[in-house]
């Protein structure tokens, strides 16, 4: 097994956003800092390759013996690139956006998802017990595998989903009505997800934690080298808040500089499905995308160090029922 990333992506990205089937990755980058070339991530094992590269002037997204290449060569060198990586069973994608200008190149696949060999490795990977990281770049990447590990645990498990519901009964017993629960309601049971990966890792998680301009949802304190502590900061939010915009761009920048936090999670919770028509956005990808445009056009430096995650808590239709 293989994975290797590039330094300036480190603690942004885990081998874990590459063994999704279905994903997106957001990051912002000068023009010139693509001039080198090179790897900017790679994930190899068992007859398995997933890989984003720059190559004479054009990044290029691989995956098995599928090649999606973009080139740059219209985008100026003064003004931050957008780019934005989707993929799914079926489809790889990357979009560069600068301004009003936009490029896309998109390229059909064969369906494919990463062998479980590769997920076992990376699942062990995240279980090896620590007591102090290396840096706040390493504790970060921590915190994020154990985020991402809250989607698997849902996805295997079927009463883990039902735990994010809330739910009326009739007389006879049956279920009448189903809603999603509430921020506040949801935070116990990510909190018991997440709550073993913290003990190994050495991280204490503070729920409600009080910041002075109101209470952030968690906070995650880990002990970095020969520097002390550190703290990152999480928001949860329903993806069909009113405020959801508000959350990333206002309320998580200002709880992460009240308590001198550098890095940030903002935790979009998406109901929509089969039990819940709401938000109008399509799915996880179109919202991703739509969030992570609100966060490249804003003048906030802040925003740079927010990692979006988005978790699928929906009833999903069948094949029939779509």
């Amino acid at each position: 097994m293989k994975f290797e990333i590039s330094p300036a992506f480190r603690g942004t990205f885990t081998a874990h956003d590459f063994l999704n089937s279905e994903g997106t990755l957001y990051f912002s980058i000068q023009k010139q800092e693509l001039t080198f070339g090179g790897f900017l991530f790679q994930l190899i094992g068992d007859n398995f390759i997933f890989a984003l590269s720059f190559q004479n002037q054009s990044l290029v997204l691989q995956r098995n013996d599928v090649i999606s290449v973009l080139t740059l060569e219209e985008f100026t060198n003064d003004i931050p690139l957008g780019i934005f990586v989707t993929w799914n069973f079926d489809k790889l994608g990357l979009n560069c956006l600068q301004d009003n200008k936009k490029k896309t190149a998109d390229v059909p696949t064969t369906p494919s998802a990463p062998p479980a060999s590769l997920i076992n490795w990376a699942r062990k990977e995240n279980l090896i017990p620590k007591t102090a990281f290396e840096s706040e770049e390493e504790f970060r990447q921590k915190v994020c595998s154990c985020l991402q590990s809250i989607q698997n645990k849902i996805n295997e498990t079927g009463g883990a989903l039902s735990q994010f519901w809330d739910y009326k009964y009739g007389n006879n017993g049956k279920i009448i009505e189903r809603n999603p629960k509430k921020e506040i309601g949801a935070q116990s049971i990510v909190q018991c997800l997440l709550s073993d990966q913290m003990i190994m890792s050495s991280i204490e998680l503070v729920p409600e934690y009080v910041t002075g301009k109101g209470n952030l949802d968690f906070m995650f304190i880990g002990n970095i080298k020969d520097n002390g502590l550190s703290k990152i900061c999480a928001e949860f939010k329903n993806a069909h808040s009113e405020d959801l915009e508000h959350g990333l761009l206002e309320q998580l920048p200002t709880y992460m500089e009240n308590k001198n936090s550098k890095y940030g999670f903002y935790c979009v919770l998406n109901y929509k499905g089969e039990w819940f028509n709401k938000p109008d956005f399509e799915n996880n990808t179109k919202l991703d995308l739509e969030l992570s445009k609100k966060q490249l056009s804003s003048n906030n430096p802040t925003q740079k160090n927010i990692r979006l995650m988005i978790y699928n808590l929906g009833k999903q239709k069948t094949a029939s029922k779509k």
